[in-house]
């Protein structure tokens, strides 16, 4: 879709070291690869995708997510505290990012380091509903269209705000969210 590859498009995975069902989440092994990896390499697989951040607190998180050549924002840890809205972590690296790319970006996605059945064919079609149907912000749901946190995409001029928009779309894709080592198992099951 040429009106995407014209875009500045980047992706934030947000992925603070505290989790607190399952340890070490964010990198916990899963299909052989730290769970991080799988965001980063849909994004690295997708069409449009030309930048992929982490943003974390954690040493760990941080060194693990190095290898596979992402850039990193160094979150501040008081954005990385368990009351603190994932929306905030990304609007920080999103301001970090556009100043020093002196320049703003098209679209931003904030993608879960932790739904690991993420794809670059799901990211694709997701942003390409996104363009097509001129959405401001475009949300992951699954079957039941519940919110699944997987992804959401938003215009580089509406992740500032601190509300949904009232150009919010949703994208139907059934992946799991993992939080506990249930999800981490059944998920070895799947492959």
């Amino acid at each position: 879709m040429k009106e995407l590859v014209s875009k500045k498009i980047v992706a934030i995975i947000p992925a603070r070291g505290g989790s607190q069902r399952l340890k070490n989440k964010n990198i916990y092994p899963l299909w052989g690869k730290p769970m991080i990896y799988w965001a980063i390499n849909a994004c690295y697989e997708s069409a449009y995708i030309d930048e992929v951040w982490v943003s974390s607190e954690d040493v760990n998180v941080i060194q693990t997510s190095k290898k596979f050549n992402v850039k990193i924002h160094v979150r501040n840890h008081d954005l990385a505290e368990n009351d603190v809205y994932k929306m905030a972590a990304i609007r920080n690296a999103a301001k970090y990012i556009e100043e020093l790319d002196r320049g703003k970006i098209d679209i931003f996605i904030s993608l879960q380091a932790n739904s690991p059945q993420i794809t670059s064919i799901i990211l694709d079609k997701a942003l390409e509903t996104f363009e097509n149907f001129k959405r401001n912000e475009l949300i992951s749901v699954d079957k039941n269209l519940m919110q699944n946190a997987a992804f959401r995409i938003l215009r580089g001029s509406h992740v500032y705000q601190r509300e949904l928009s009232t150009k919010c779309g949703a994208f139907k894709c059934d992946l799991i969210d993992v939080h506990t080592i249930d999800d981490v198992n059944y998920l070895e099951t799947l492959r």
